[in-house]
């Protein structure tokens, strides 16, 4: 599969029992510019992206959101309402190895604690097992980011140890992974 056809393929619209993951499109810019700026849903990564101003992020966000670049695809998380309440992302993509990376962001604060992360990881991740043809999905957080921890492991990502990550200030950062069998591929 060639780059460009990985980038227009890689966007279809996944949905869980309540959440929709769809493509990114412009006019979401200004939700993930103010979830971005936020500084209690970034507490954990001191590193977030950052843009002062929207107009400095408007060309970014299409960029990398939008458009994509072939090597980390964004998806807009919406609730069973079709309200955007978060991102999830999967990246470092390997074929050779059948094995990404996802990140998940869920910016609208009034939705942390409803299961909306979990679901969200588990849609996502139920398609790269059965449409990209994956049998392992990975995740680096923050040891101190309870909450994301608990997302994973309620969908189904085991903690595999503490990992280094260049980002952060020396705080140890924890890898958790799930791997495909067929317990996983039903779910």
């Amino acid at each position: 599969m060639t780059d460009r056809q990985l980038r227009n393929d890689s966007y279809p619209l996944l949905h869980g029992e309540r959440v929709y993951l769809r493509r990114p499109q412009q006019s979401d810019a200004p939700l993930v510019f103010a979830w971005e700026r936020d500084d209690e849903v970034w507490r954990y990564d001191p590193h977030r992206p950052y843009s002062e101003t929207l107009e400095e992020f408007l060309p970014i966000f299409e960029r990398n959101y939008v458009i994509g670049n072939g090597r980390q695809f964004w998806f807009i998380i919406e609730d069973e309402h079709h309200v955007p309440i978060g991102t999830i992302t999967y990246f470092n993509l390997d074929y050779r190895l059948r094995q990404a990376e996802v990140g998940l962001g869920l910016g609208e604060k009034s939705r942390w604690g409803q299961g909306y992360g979990p679901e969200a990881i588990r849609t996502l991740v139920h398609y790269l097992f059965e449409t990209l043809g994956l049998v392992r999905v990975y995740a680096e957080t923050a040891q101190a980011n309870q909450p994301a921890r608990r997302a994973f492991a309620k969908a189904g990502f085991t903690e595999v140890g503490q990992i280094f990550d260049p980002r952060s200030t020396g705080a140890p950062w924890v890898l958790l992974e799930i791997v495909k069998t067929e317990e996983t591929a039903a779910s």
